[in-house]
C-alpha cells in the first residue's frame, strides 16, 4: 500500500516537472495576463477593453484608431509582454472580438465577470456546458433564460466553452 502511494506520488511529481515544459499558453491564464501587464492602462477587463478599441481587418485584429495589428504592436513592447505572452494575448482578445458583448449586454448585471461565473458555476460534460450544481445543460436553459434571442444562444456558449477551456 505505501509503495503504491509512493509510485504514485512519484508519477505526479514527474508529470508536474515534465509538464512545465509544455507552452507557456496552456499554462498562461489570458484574463490574469490582461490585469497585469494592460488594465494598469487600460480598462480593466479585456472584454470592456476589446470591442472598444479592436476591430478586425482581413485576418488581423488591428487597432481601431491607430490601424496597427495587435501581435507586431504587442511583440514591439507594449506592455512589456514576452513573445509568448504576446501570443496567448492576441488569441485571447481576438476571440473575445469574436463574440459580440452579449455577456456583457445581458447577463453582467446579475451575473459578474463571465469569466469568474463560468469557472465558478459551469463545467463541461461530455462536450457540453452544465450548471456545476443543478447538472442543467446551459444551451437548453438559455432557451428561456436572460433575455437572450436564439441567435446569440451559441455565442454564448462558444465563450462559456472558451472560458472553461481557457487555464
Amino acid at each position: 500500500m505505501v509503495f503504491r502511494y509512493l509510485t504514485t506520488a512519484s508519477l505526479l511529481l514527474a508529470f508536474v516537472i515534465t509538464g512545465s515544459q509544455f507552452s507557456f499558453a496552456q499554462t498562461t491564464d489570458p484574463h490574469q495576463l490582461y490585469e497585469q501587464h494592460c488594465a494598469r492602462c487600460h480598462v480593466e477587463h479585456a472584454g470592456e477593453f476589446v470591442h472598444v478599441t479592436l476591430k478586425r481587418q482581413g485576418n488581423k485584429v488591428v487597432g481601431r484608431e491607430t490601424g496597427l495589428e495587435l501581435g507586431s504592436f504587442l511583440k514591439d513592447g507594449h506592455g512589456k509582454l514576452e513573445s509568448a505572452e504576446a501570443e496567448v494575448m492576441v488569441a485571447h482578445l481576438a476571440s473575445i472580438l469574436e463574440t459580440e458583448p452579449i455577456f456583457h449586454e445581458k447577463c453582467l448585471i446579475c451575473h459578474g465577470r463571465a469569466v469568474t461565473f463560468v469557472r465558478f458555476e459551469l463545467i463541461l460534460r461530455n462536450g457540453r456546458v452544465i450548471g456545476r450544481y443543478t447538472g442543467r445543460d446551459i444551451e437548453a436553459f438559455l432557451n428561456n433564460h436572460g433575455r437572450l434571442a436564439g441567435s446569440e444562444i451559441p455565442t454564448i456558449v462558444r465563450m462559456m466553452e472558451r472560458q472553461l477551456a481557457s487555464p
